[in-house]
């Protein structure tokens, strides 16, 4: 008797929150048949009772371009047996308007059936909020990157004209090599703005091909000024083949060289290797500086984070270089990390796929 009380309370609980909540709610079979929704959902919708709602399903309310979406949960779930999956998609209302949503749904069993509850949060608001931020990033990179060109151009012409033999004063080179200096760091910030909004878009292509990774490394090199006190050492095979987007993965290694240099201002050897074990090909850079503390480094490749060192304190960066080249190396199928200590320096390594 106390046991079917409480599978009773239980039952009046769940139908509780399952009604009274002021997310969009709705049980769904394998089919993605609506078996039941509340009023939330009804008007998140457009409709004026459940039953207009129940016994249709749930692809009757989807873009043809979003049904993807619900046809991915319903793999994740039923197929792939996953307790629960997120994703964001998108909804059509009774008028015909579009909202973005935020879907989450959790499988239980009921009667010897598995069944889905789902919630729909609608963030039309914070989707359009976020496109506009995103369109406002893409238009400001590509407006800027002319005079940033221009700029770079004639710095590259002032310091051809102070060549040796030419009388110029210490501190116009100086000056030189400074504006030289920043307009590089501001390229990499609106490559990686653009670059980020390509992300968000869906819209960084990748162009595999096969090439030697000593062609690679000489690309990366050459439109890199490193500065005297640094050596690159490569100590891999230069004619190991790597098959992947060989611009994308030459921003990837100079953003891990651009790396090594920030975070090691007192040793001048950055160790840079490639190895293959038949199915992959794995790159690597290790710097010799102060190493990163094992509690952070799950985050490095996260969006906006940055270490917060004392030689990394007037860098300019936002926070986006790791979190790109995560991204690119995904889009390659493979992986990206890192192996680092106190004391004994950092080697950020990510593998390529041979297919």
């Amino acid at each position: 008797m106390n046991d079917l009380l409480a599978i009773n309370n239980d039952q009046t609980r769940f139908r509780t929150i399952f009604e009274h909540s002021p997310v969009g709610n709705k049980i769904i079979d394998s089919s993605l048949k609506i078996l039941q929704v509340n009023m939330a959902m009804v008007r998140l919708l457009g409709f004026s009772n459940k039953e207009e709602i129940e016994g249709t399903k749930i692809l009757d309310f989807t873009p043809e371009e979003y049904q993807k979406d619900w046809k991915k949960l319903q793999e994740q779930l039923w197929t792939h047996k996953l307790s629960s999956f997120s994703l964001e998609s998108a909804l059509l209302r009774r008028d015909g308007t579009l909202i973005r949503c935020r879907v989450t749904s959790i499988l239980f069993e009921d009667h010897g059936e598995t069944l889905g509850y789902t919630s729909i949060e609608d963030i039309t608001e914070q989707f359009l909020l976020r496109q506009q931020k995103e369109d406002f990033i893409m238009v400001a990179s590509h407006e800027l990157k002319t005079p940033v060109t221009t700029l770079k151009a004639s710095i590259q012409m002032m310091r051809k004209l102070m060549s040796p033999g030419k009388s110029v004063s210490d501190q116009l080179v100086r000056l030189a090599v400074s504006a030289d200096s920043g307009a590089k760091r501001l390229t990499t910030l609106l490559n990686d703005l653009l670059n980020l909004t390509r992300l968000e878009y869906d819209e960084l292509s990748i162009n595999k091909s096969w090439f030697e990774i000593g062609e690679l490394l000489n690309s990366c090199c050459s439109h890199e000024s490193i500065d005297d006190k640094y050596t690159l050492n490569y100590i891999g095979d230069p004619k190991l083949m790597v098959f992947a987007d060989q611009f994308k993965i030459d921003q990837v290694i100079v953003n891990l060289i651009n790396n090594a240099i920030k975070f090691s201002p007192d040793h001048n050897e950055i160790v840079i290797n490639a190895v293959s074990d038949g199915s992959a090909v794995t790159i690597s850079v290790k710097d010799q500086g102060k190493g990163i503390d094992a509690a952070v480094q799950p985050f490095l490749f996260d969006r906006y984070y940055r270490v917060n060192t004392n030689s990394s304190a007037g860098d300019p960066g936002l926070g986006l270089g790791l979190y790109i080249c995560a991204e690119i190396v995904k889009k390659h199928g493979g992986e990206i990390g890192v192996d680092s200590e106190i004391g004994q320096g950092a080697n950020f390594w990510f593998s390529l796929p041979n297919y």
